[in-house]
């Protein structure tokens, strides 16, 4: 009987220490499925990554990220924004190619994918941070990051989160609102960063500017004066040959900040 009780207690612990691990990581081996209501979870249960329908809608599926632990689901981050799953069929997994990549069903070719072209023969994994990143890394020692949700913003800025350009890769990190509160579809406002002589962040609707932070002084937008009095974040503002970008990061990891579009 003892020894019984010894293999349970072994198998338990198994299979705890294996969904540890899993818990907030997809790989070659673990993936997760909407039929069965999978989320992966970030390692201080501050953010999920899963498959949801949004407002009232009962048929559209996405995959996104949202706060684990406050009870009304907000969003924070949609991949196939655009192109929604209509059963729940989806499938979230690394492909054959080491890209994360969204499927429906038995479909061979991706809803929606990361869509880097080194990732190579499925040596990645896929990760959800405490920062609420959803992030690809190279499965090796050195784990080169090779694509990063914040990178690729929807219509919420997080802190660590930046508005501007790469100008060496061409990235290009502009914010857009849902069209909608049941379509998360890329709608009508877009909020980016104006390069130029003298950059500045500018809210457009449709094309026509609706909002301007005005010039960077070198302590903050003269268009924001209140952030004289700002004692909550680090703004940092880059302009260089490679890089033309504002960030507005908490003093600290226990404040939550977000800004929606």
């Amino acid at each position: 009987m003892n020894s019984v009780k010894w293999f349970i207690r072994i198998l338990l612990m198994f299979f705890l220490s294996h969904f540890s691990f899993a818990a907030d990581t997809i790989t070659l081996d673990h993936f997760i499925q909407d039929n069965n209501d999978e989320v992966i979870v970030s390692a201080g249960n501050i953010f999920a990554l899963g498959f949801f329908s949004p407002a009232t809608s009962t048929t559209n599926r996405y995959v996104g990220i949202w706060y684990y632990q406050i009870p009304v689901k907000t969003v924070i981050w949609v991949a196939n924004r655009d192109n929604p799953i209509n059963d729940a069929s989806g499938i979230l997994r690394i492909d054959a190619r080491g890209n994360l990549a969204l499927f429906q069903g038995n479909q061979t070719l991706p809803v929606w994918s990361t869509n880097i072209s080194t990732a190579g023969s499925g040596n990645s994994f896929a990760q959800i941070l405490d920062s609420g990143n959803l992030v690809l890394l190279q499965n090796d020692t050195g784990k080169e990051l090779l694509w990063q949700s914040f990178g690729h913003p929807t219509n919420t800025w997080l802190s660590h989160m930046k508005i501007g350009f790469n100008l060496r890769t061409g990235l290009n990190q502009t914010y857009t609102s849902w069209k909608s509160p049941d379509d998360p579809g890329v709608g009508n406002y877009t909020f980016r960063m104006n390069p130029g002589v003298s950059p500045q962040m500018v809210l457009y609707k449709g094309s026509v500017p609706v909002w301007r932070s005005g010039t960077w002084t070198g302590k903050m937008w003269s268009g924001i004066p209140e952030m004289a009095q700002n004692f909550l974040f680090n703004d940092t503002f880059v302009d260089t040959d490679d890089e033309l970008s504002f960030s507005s990061d908490t003093i600290s990891a226990s404040l939550i900040t977000r800004y929606e579009y």
